[in-house]
């Protein structure tokens, strides 16, 4: 019989017997580093590709992927001008001018270890909670150090500002239309937490004219980033792992975004790098991955940050509220 709300009795014995299976191998193997690093390598191959599936980057900003010892440019060309001339005349010259600035790397990384016996004993449990916390905690980090650049872009003071209570149509559709002017490729985005996007959804839907204007999201791979759907062209984004590793928020409650792909540029160098190791005098196992990244928001005028005074910015941190 088929269980509608999870695995078949026959799905679930074949997982229990893997994991097992794999359980009996770390056992025996265990002592054996060769194995160890394997598996190391498979937890961290894991892990790369979850966090490419999970994380949002690519909706909000525009993603470079450059080799380890690459380095991440924004390079933009100006000067080069048109002229209209009489048949025959003098096409006047004009000079290009290129203005480039490098993004700057940091590391973003973990470190675990756990007791050897434990991991002999229980290897499965313990290899899929380090690839799922590890997707977590890179994904948290590497979206909370880009939206802290983009609080750094627009702070308090900027006219790209907006503050008042509760959310307004009328100044989201003015964001829109201001960002979607400048912008080259007209590609954004409105992201935030549940506590902001939920009202927009409730003022689509309960309003028959601009409601007409939200498409919901049908895409598997979207509806797992958070996309809502489309409004006005515009991806509506929910962010989901948005609590730091103490279950603190760093993404307020109180706080929304309309970001055009082209106000910032994200770099990722190289792939995950990854080690194991055993205390030589303990019984402690060790496993740390690491990944180099960058950002940085060059146009500030194709990004819209929208407060809502009403809510406390730290509401939702972990199971409490403010």
């Amino acid at each position: 019989m088929i269980d509608t709300l999870g695995p078949s009795s026959a799905q679930r014995d074949e997982i229990r017997a893997k994991k097992e299976a794999l359980n009996r191998i770390a056992f025996e193997r265990w002592d054996d580093p060769t194995w160890r690093k394997e598996m190391a390598a498979a937890v961290t191959e894991t892990i790369y590709k979850g966090f490419e599936h999970e994380n949002l980057l690519a909706l909000l900003s525009q993603v470079e992927n450059v080799p380890f010892d690459g380095r991440a440019m924004i390079k933009e060309v100006r000067g080069l001008r048109a002229f209209w001339v009489a048949r025959g005349g003098y096409i006047e010259s004009s000079e290009l001018r290129s203005d480039i600035a490098e993004i700057t790397r940091d590391t973003v990384g973990f470190h675990v270890f756990e007791f050897e016996d434990k991991i002999r004993t229980n290897f499965s449990e313990t290899q899929a909670t380090m690839v799922e916390l590890g997707i977590q905690r890179l994904d948290a980090e590497i979206n909370m150090r880009f939206f802290r650049a983009l609080q750094a872009a627009v702070p308090n003071t900027s006219p790209y500002y907006i503050s008042g209570a509760g959310v307004s149509l009328t100044a989201l559709n003015t964001a829109l239309r201001e960002v979607r002017d400048v912008s080259q490729t007209m590609d954004i985005s409105i992201v935030g937490r549940s506590t902001m996007t939920d009202q927009i959804m409730d003022l689509l839907l309960g309003n028959t004219v601009n409601g007409t204007g939200f498409i919901p999201a049908t895409n598997d791979q979207m509806i797992q980033r958070g996309v809502l759907g489309t409004y006005r062209g515009a991806n509506i984004v929910t962010l989901h792992n948005y609590l730091d590793d103490a279950e603190f928020p760093y993404f307020p409650a109180n706080e929304m975004w309309v970001v055009a792909r082209d106000a910032s540029k994200c770099a990722f160098f190289g792939g995950m790098l990854s080690k194991e190791y055993t205390e030589a005098d303990n019984w402690y196992w060790h496993y740390l991955a690491r990944r180099d990244f960058g950002a940085m928001v060059y146009r500030p005028n194709r990004v819209r940050r929208i407060i809502d005074t009403a809510i406390s910015p730290t509401k939702g941190g972990g199971d409490s509220y403010a």
